[in-house]
């Protein structure tokens, strides 16, 4: 595979003033837009979170200056032979993810365990394994015997944790894709008086880097147009992104037009969604009601 296309994620909680947010937001689009890069970052008060691709150079003077603007952050890479991302946004959000509790603010690390570190600790009787991600995501894949919450948004991870009940006399082993989420959903474990909490450092993608073919089983969900990437952090070749849901789709099927697409089983299931696009849908109920 070609490897054309540089990747990078990364994420800060590092205090930013909110009357400085629309200049840095024109300054960060101005920097993109000047090395044709592709990508979404988010800023808020509370700080940066990003995944963008260009070339090799644009991607080192991204990290640049990013570096000059929250000081030391930590980066996943890869690579891919097409871009992932179609256009290139920064948005100014409230949450540079989405717990929507007020109450959560994180300031410094707590409870980070390297990959190595997690998978010493991994491997012991004494500790639980909770994945903070929705469910569409540990769908395809997860570490091995980790508890799903179940939940469709990660806003709704604080009601889990409320009723979780999980043995407070063990450790509880946080992870997600690239670290972000748990770094909140620690604190929120925290609030509800677990208090031997840790969370893997940057997350599956990390953890990946260095243990593929570990303890983590099947492909690991991002959000953009690779839909997930395999043991190797290389875009996945087993899913695609179903056009109906949006949601990781491996069913392949040939749309009345003749194209080949995959989507998602729960989306197989509805004879009209067999198809590769919306517009290819309405085209096959528009003959089931004329037939």
């Amino acid at each position: 595979m070609s490897s054309s296309v540089s990747i990078t994620s990364c994420y800060a909680f590092v205090p930013l003033e909110a009357a400085g947010l629309e200049d840095l937001r024109d300054e960060l689009l101005s920097f993109g837009r000047a090395r044709d890069m592709r990508g979404l970052t988010l800023i808020a008060t509370e700080g940066i979170n990003a995944t963008v691709s260009g070339t090799a150079e644009s991607i080192e003077e991204w990290k640049v200056r990013l570096k000059d603007l929250v000081g030391e952050i930590e980066w996943k890479d890869s690579v891919a032979s097409k871009q992932p991302f179609e256009r290139w946004s920064v948005k100014i959000k409230s949450e540079i993810v989405g717990l929507k509790d007020p109450a959560i603010c994180v300031s410094g690390k707590r409870g980070h365990l390297s990959p190595q570190e997690w998978q010493s600790m991994f491997e012991r009787d004494d500790v639980v394994v909770v994945d903070a991600r929705n469910a569409y995501e540990v769908a395809i894949g997860k570490f091995r015997s980790a508890i799903d919450p179940g939940i469709d948004a990660f806003h709704e991870f604080p009601a889990w944790a409320k009723n979780a009940a999980l043995p407070k006399e063990k450790k509880i082993l946080m992870y997600c894709t690239g670290g972000i989420r748990c770094e909140k959903a620690l604190l929120t474990l925290e609030a509800q008086g677990y208090h031997d909490v840790y969370q893997l450092e940057g997350g599956i993608l990390a953890y990946l880097e260095r243990f593929p073919h570990g303890d983590f089983e099947g492909e690991c969900f991002v959000f953009d147009h690779r839909v997930a990437v395999d043991q190797h952090l290389r875009p996945s070749q087993t899913y695609g992104l179903c056009p109906h849901c949006g949601n990781a789709g491996d069913r392949a099927i040939t749309c009345v037009c003749g194209k080949e697409q995959k989507i998602c089983g729960d989306c197989e299931r509805e004879e009209t969604r067999k198809t590769c696009s919306k517009r290819c849908r309405n085209e096959v109920q528009r003959r089931v009601r004329n037939s």
